[in-house]
């Protein structure tokens, strides 16, 4: 998910002593993310002991407005998970723009949910509109068509926000450090109506070497997120990267009380 992170992370750390360190710094994050930019990887996911019981795709690319960018990731069941539980499609899109300083901040992040039980479609939706200036958040839940609820959040003094994709992107822009072996961080997010942090944990060589569904090399992160934002599980998700910065495997924990569900990248991007 990130490319040459080491490589940025080790001149920005020489630079934060130097003159024009923020000119630079604005370059270098501009430069991971626009690495980035066109993205399109696609992945099948297992769950317990059955193998491409869904699909998901996750997206990154730019706009027609210079420093906007839109990132996408969907989730759609398949088989016998289609006939337990329904058919179900859950889409995430965020909109976000570079800020002074080269990172990125969100304009609108959307959460989507269409769902197919007993004959009978459901949809459900929340958006959530950032307004850094005023310092506020609005939040609109949407289900079949119909706004049902409106409401703004202070952003905490302080605080610089952003939903869990931006969050992503910067992080594997350099933006918030490092990314090496046993680095700790923790991103401001906006999710669920409240504020959290979302924990991100970049693993030492033992305990990526315990991760059995993940190779030894390349780098493995565990992310605690805020269980809401999927609806579903612990909120404990590992997302592994090969050695040029592809995410290539991911696994959500506890999905559902069912065990964990293990995607990886599909045939078609390898």
């Amino acid at each position: 998910m990130f490319r040459q992170l080491t490589k940025f992370g080790a001149v920005l750390l020489l630079l934060c002593t130097s003159p024009g360190h923020a000119d630079a710094q604005q370059r270098d994050y501009a430069a991971a993310i626009n690495q980035i930019v066109g993205e399109d990887n696609r992945y099948a996911i297992d769950l317990f002991i059955f193998s491409g019981l869904a699909e998901g795709r996750l997206r990154f690319a730019g706009t027609d407005r210079q420093g906007v960018y839109r990132a996408e990731l969907v989730g759609h069941t398949l088989g016998v998970v289609s006939w337990l539980i329904g058919e179900r499609t859950q889409t995430y899109t965020s909109i976000m723009e570079s800020d002074s300083d080269g990172s990125l901040r969100t304009i609108e992040h959307v959460s989507r949910i269409a769902k197919y039980r007993w004959g009978q479609w459901q949809y459900s939706q929340r958006r959530f509109r950032y307004d850094y200036m005023l310092g506020k958040v609005s939040e609109e839940k949407t289900y079949d068509g119909v706004t049902r609820e409106k409401v703004e959040h202070d952003i905490p003094k302080g605080s610089r926000p952003v939903d869990m994709l931006t969050a992503f992107y910067n992080l594997r822009a350099g933006v918030y450090g490092t990314l090496e072996r046993g680095a700790h961080m923790s991103i401001p997010t906006c999710s669920g109506g409240k504020f959290t942090e979302m924990e991100v944990d970049v693993q030492t060589p033992e305990k990526q070497y315990s991760q059995k569904f993940f190779p030894a090399y390349g780098l493995l992160l565990r992310i605690k997120l805020d269980p809401l934002i999927f609806d579903i599980g612990n909120g404990i998700l590992y997302v592994w990267f090969d050695d040029s910065g592809v995410p290539r495997r991911g696994l959500l924990q506890d999905l559902a009380g069912l065990g964990d569900a293990r995607g990886y990248m599909d045939k078609e991007n390898l």
